[in-house]
């Protein structure tokens, strides 16, 4: 038995062997644009937490480097300690650079950037925190903003207005300083996809873990000093996490409209199965059914495959994210777990419940408490709604049928017409006790062990 989730399997000779929903597909097709693409490109990659953003760049990376490819990979959220990301992207592409080209190659183009970059370092060091982001953005401070920067240099007496005055006296030097780092830049990004026929590409994961403050900034940096010809971000967030910074940073903006100014193109990875697919895709069936036998389920379930099919139903249903379906798994393994060998429980009611206490705690509560009625449940949830004419449409009327065995009221019960009420009496033997106990008892014994959270 086991209660910690799995760790993701990528293997070297097939990255996506172990992917879900067709991923495989959209690392071909964003590898198909990246390369086509010669100006510059930032790509944000959305996906809500928990749905497999780092593993997927993980198999992404190790498909690139079994075809020789070099990338750069930014973990943002590793790195906001620091006051500024433009040195440690420097320093990525700089050895990145020195690994591609090797044997003299591009000498001169590395020897160029290295030192426009220490130049462009030491005029941006420090500047940021003291006078924020847009001040710190050397050359792309337009002309407009210079007054902007004389009233902070009279208001913050902190900083010390000789500081600023300075900052404004060489405002053209830094302004030339950054061009010559980005005509650096563009010429070493074009020896490396000479080289290894791809653009020199940076993966930035983790950004929506950031301090908001560090979050914008960093995109700051990418727009002003990095978004030249031949360089490629790809950037894996939640979108509206990144949003809500926005809003935190600079209250009533317009959050997707300022999110716009950085990228240009927007994409959703993949977390449903293709209708149009022509391959076969693993979906969250398939996790599931990986989950089961991870967390050793399968010896002490008296029906694993019904086990499966009753929590893909609702983790479809409910629109899990691959991480959520983890912890509900948790959930049944700590159940199934605490109970003695011989004893019976029920797979339709366990999956559903370990479902909600992760996805939907107040209306888990609510059953847990015995005071929702059937119809309330109903309309909540909206299991009604469930299509049943699936291949699964058997086992999720079977469930339906079971919660409303347990869930309607007894006066509903004594009123049901003799057909009605022993078709209801049939899921007497799977429920196992008094119908209107089962669900509440059922939320006692899964509440009984958690987790703490990671």
């Amino acid at each position: 038995m086991k209660i910690n989730p799995p760790k993701a399997i990528i293997d070297e000779k097939n990255p996506f062997g172990h992917a879900l929903f067709g991923r495989k597909d959209f690392a071909d097709s964003l590898n198909n644009l990246l390369l086509h693409v010669e100006e510059s490109l930032v790509i944000f990659v959305n996906a809500p937490w928990g749905e497999g953003k780092t593993t997927f760049s993980e198999m992404w990376r190790a498909q690139l480097k079994q075809r020789n490819l070099e990338t750069i990979y930014f973990d943002a959220y590793a790195t906001d300690y620091f006051d500024d990301p433009f040195v440690s992207f420097s320093g990525e592409i700089l050895e990145l650079a020195n690994k591609k080209l090797s044997d003299g190659k591009g000498l001169l183009e590395r020897r160029e950037f290295k030192e426009t970059a220490v130049e462009v370092g030491k005029r941006l060091a420090g500047l940021a925190v003291k006078v924020g982001l847009r001040a710190a953005s050397l050359g792309a401070v337009e002309s407009a903003h210079v007054d902007e920067l004389k009233e902070i240099a009279t208001g913050v007496s902190e900083i010390g207005a000789d500081v600023i005055e300075k900052k404004i006296e060489n405002y053209g030097v830094e302004k030339d300083a950054l061009k010559k780092f980005k005509e650096s830049l563009e010429k070493l990004a074009a020896k490396v996809r000479e080289e290894q026929k791809f653009p020199l590409t940076i993966i930035v994961d983790e950004l929506d873990r950031c301090r908001p403050d560090f979050a914008l900034g960093l995109l700051e940096r990418i727009k002003h000093l990095f978004d030249v010809k031949g360089v490629a971000f790809v950037l894996l967030v939640n979108r509206s996490q990144i949003e809500s910074y926005i809003q935190t940073v600079y209250g009533n903006a317009d959050a997707e409209a300022y999110l716009l100014k950085f990228g240009n193109l927007f994409v959703d990875l993949p977390r449903q199965q293709s209708k149009f697919s022509f391959q076969y895709e693993t979906g969250r069936k398939e996790y599931c059914n990986r989950l089961l036998s991870h967390y050793g389920l399968s010896s002490r379930v008296q029906d694993g495959h019904f086990l499966v099919t009753c929590a893909a139903i609702f983790a479809n249903h409910f629109d899990l994210t691959l991480r959520e379906i983890e912890k509900a798994f948790t959930v049944m393994s700590l159940y199934y777990g605490s109970l003695p060998n011989d004893q019976f429980a029920n797979p339709v009611l366990v999956s559903l419940l370990s479902i909600l206490k992760i996805k939907r705690p107040s209306l888990y509560q609510s059953l847990s408490k015995g005071n929702i009625s059937r119809d309330v449940f109903f309309e909540k949830s909206s299991l009604n709604e469930i299509d049943l004419g699936s291949s699964d449409g058997f086992s999720l009327e079977w469930a339906k049928s079971m919660l409303d065995y347990c869930l309607i009221p007894d006066i509903e019960f004594k009123n049901l017409t003799d057909d009605a009420r022993n078709k209801l009496l049939q899921m007497r033997n799977w429920v196992g006790m008094d119908r209107q106990k089962a669900i509440p008892a059922l939320c006692w014994r899964l509440d009984r062990f958690s987790l703490l959270p990671q």
